[in-house]
This record gives C-alpha cells, structure tokens and sequence, in this order.
C-alpha cells in the first residue's frame, strides 16, 4: 500500500534500508483533467528521477538558493505569473533563480519525463476503444502509464531501474491519484515487476525540493505542448522555446511527449523539448 508521508526532505521520505540506493521519481501534475477547468485543455505529468542519495544532495546543496531569492515554497504558477514570493520580480531574477537551481541539478538528476494529453482527442479516442472492448482510465492516469513505460525503457536509466528498482513519488491532491496507485499495483501484478515496481507514495509540495520542480516541469510541459498543438511538425521544430525551458533542458536531458491522437492502433506523437546535441 502507499504511505501519505509529510516529512521534509526527499532521503527521508522511507528508511533507507528499504532504498539501499535505488532510483526515486519524484512527479507531479499541472491542472486537473475532471473538466472543472475551462483552461486545461491538456493534462501534463512530469518529474525527475535520481538516485536516493543524488536527492539527498541536491535537496542540501540548492536550499542556499532558495533562501538567498526569499523562496520559501517554489510553484511554477506562481513563478509564471509573477505572484507569491516571486511579486515584483524581473524575468532576470526570475531566469536566474531558476539557473540556479538547475545547476544544482546538473550532474546529479540523469532525466526529466513527461507525457501530456490533449483531452479532446482523448475523449474522442475513449469512444472509439470503447467499440473495441478496451479498458481506458482517465487522461491523467494515462499519463503516469506512459510515464513508467518511457522510464523503464529509457536508454539512459532503463537498465539500471529495471536492475535496481522504482519508487515513485507523486505530489498528493489530484483527484485521480487512487486511479493512478490501483494501475501502479496492477502493471506490478500482471507484469511480474514487484522488484522493479517498488513502491508510490504521495508528498505534498512543502514537503521537499523536488516536488516543487517536478511541478515546473509539469506546469511547462503543459504550456509548451499546448502552443505545439496546432503546428506542424516542422513549425514545431522550429517553435522558439521559453526561456525557462531552455535553462531546464541546458542541465538535464528530458524525454517528454504530448499525445493528441488516441484510438486501439494510434500511438502518441513525439513533440517535445529534448537537451541540445
């Protein structure tokens, strides 16, 4: 079962002798895919996996930033709209604060992941499995799915967290979270993955540094693939990138998708930030 935990700091989230130094992905959902939301025509999940004790050391190692710019909790929305702790702020300070924090990151977090869903689409494509006897689980859901795919099947981490072994960590609130564990303990069962599939736990965003950027993932995967939509896929290459995207993929390599087409044979359509060659 999965354990709600509040204590601060991502290396003491669980004992240690339950880790012994495997991988921790630490995710988080920007908007709600209920529909309650006008805006969120895109449901986005995204964080970062690393070793339990690189966390441990960038959790230690970026808090000087954080009291250095007088951030206490950082959301991405916030940062975004200039609001909370970052009011009157500059896009420099802004782009500074976020360099910073990124170059903790660097050399310390292998990967970013995220997987977006256009819910139109989705809901289109929700009917046409239905005529097809497929099961189908709600956009969110189907983004933690293709979030565990591309984390085991990454050419980057894949083999060693099919070696050593997952744990997932995923910021509490969302209203589909039980969905989300129920397929975590069902891909585990039927697959035969107990040893890879270790374990999900659910944190809130006060409780550690890598929630808090896990969002900003999560919050610019979501804004960058909704711009993308509409383009073709050479506009998309040749779409300009916010400036906080381009500092986040200077430090860290990311493998993020954005599915706009969905149906029993369609898979998702690659359209996202890679790390520059």
């Amino acid at each position: 079962m999965s354990r709600i935990i509040p204590r601060l700091g991502i290396h003491r989230l669980v004992p240690a002798s339950l880790l012994a130094g495997r991988w921790l992905l630490v995710l988080s959902c920007y908007l709600d895919d209920s529909g309650k939301d006008p805006q969120s025509r895109i449901t986005s999940i995204g964080g970062y996996i690393a070793r339990e004790q690189d966390w441990e050391a960038f959790e230690a190692q970026v808090e000087r930033w954080f009291t250095e710019f007088g951030v206490d909790v950082l959301h991405a929305k916030e940062l975004h709209d200039t609001d909370g702790p970052f009011h009157g702020w500059k896009k420099l300070r802004k782009h500074a604060f976020i360099s910073r924090v990124y170059q903790e990151m660097r050399d310390r977090i292998p990967m970013g992941f995220a997987a977006s869903a256009v819910k139109d689409a989705y809901e289109l494509g929700v009917t046409e499995r239905s005529r097809h006897g497929l099961r189908t689980v709600r956009p969110y859901t189907f983004c933690f799915n293709v979030i565990v795919d591309m984390v085991l099947s990454d050419r980057v981490v894949g083999k060693e967290a099919n070696t050593d072994g997952v744990a997932f960590f995923i910021e509490t609130g969302h209203e589909h979270n039980p969905e989300a564990e129920a397929q975590f303990h069902d891909i585990r069962e039927r697959h035969g993955l107990q040893d890879v599939l270790r374990s999900i736990s659910f944190i809130g965003k006060k409780s550690c540094r890598a929630i808090q950027v896990a969002d900003l993932l999560a919050f610019y995967s979501r804004r960058h693939g909704a711009a993308l939509e509409h383009l073709s896929p050479q506009e998309r290459v040749d779409a300009e990138l916010d400036t906080i995207v381009k500092i986040m993929i200077e430090c860290v390599p990311h493998r993020t998708w954005v599915a706009d087409k969905f149906g029993p044979n369609v898979p998702p359509n690659a359209l996202f930030l890679r790390r520059p060659s």
